[in-house]
């Protein structure tokens, strides 16, 4: 763990510092992506290789790379983000340090915590695949494949110039508000539940502190709070569920 977290902090820097070259701390969004990706890997060649560790580094790469290259190729030709370029106007002249800190340093404490059941997985995962193996896996399947399908979905729904200036309410957002969100949960439940071993079942901390953080922090709650200025987005939120599909909508 010792090495997990000197790479993530040097990583970071790393990040940083191309942050600052580009002027674009949204950087950070991309390192979010990969970084998990090194972990897998770290712990893969640091104890004997198995099958399941092997499909679990599998697992974290396509989840990291899919999520990276879909924000690089989103962000070309593109300004700061509008959620960083809020943080930079408020921090003034002492944006540098205040990004550093509560961007690129704080990011990174999130991604050792949240990266904990890969980190402890690559050190109990057994060397034949066991029922939590592959209920876990399954349930990854799951959540990248929706991760994906809403990803594809709303990039094709805004390359329409018919769309534009429209908010997308069809294809997967027709059952849940926010089905992108529910992917990335479910396959990091997918991949707790894969490396679920008695004696770490305390790495579960990092994938509550992620589902935390989409749900009550800077996942769902600042994309809705953008959305809900909208009559039409207020009509829709009364019909369908925010997240969950099936269970009514929850609307606030």
């Amino acid at each position: 763990m010792l090495t997990v977290a000197l790479f993530i902090f040097l990583f970071c820097h790393i990040f940083f510092l191309i942050g600052v070259k580009l002027n674009k701390f949204s950087v950070m969004d991309i390192a979010w992506g990969l970084g998990p990706i090194f972990i897998a890997l770290i712990g893969l060649f640091q104890d004997k290789i198995s099958l399941p560790k092997i499909l679990l580094s599998v697992m974290v790469t396509l989840w990291g790379l899919r999520l990276a290259s879909y924000i690089f190729f989103r962000s070309i030709g593109q300004d700061e983000d509008s959620r960083y370029q809020a943080l930079k106007d408020q921090w003034g002249e002492n944006y540098l340090r205040q990004g550093y800190l509560k961007i690129f340093m704080f990011q990174g404490f999130l991604m050792f915590i949240t990266s904990l059941p890969i980190q402890l997985g690559m050190k109990t995962l057994e060397v034949e695949f066991t029922f939590f193996n592959v209920i876990g896996f399954m349930l990854w399947g799951v959540g990248f494949s929706l991760e994906s399908y809403a990803d594809y979905y709303l990039k094709k729904f805004k390359s329409n110039p018919l769309n534009k200036g429209k908010l997308c309410l069809t294809g997967p957002w027709k059952i849940c508000r926010f089905p992108n969100y529910l992917g990335e949960i479910s396959l990091w439940w997918g991949i707790y539940l894969y490396t679920f071993d008695l004696s770490t079942c305390w790495s579960v901390l990092g994938t509550m502190t992620l589902t935390f953080f989409i749900l009550k922090v800077s996942g769902i709650p600042l994309t809705e709070e953008k959305y809900l200025k909208r009559p039409e987005y207020r009509e829709y939120a009364k019909k369908v569920p925010r997240l969950i599909p099936l269970i009514g909508a929850r609307y606030f």
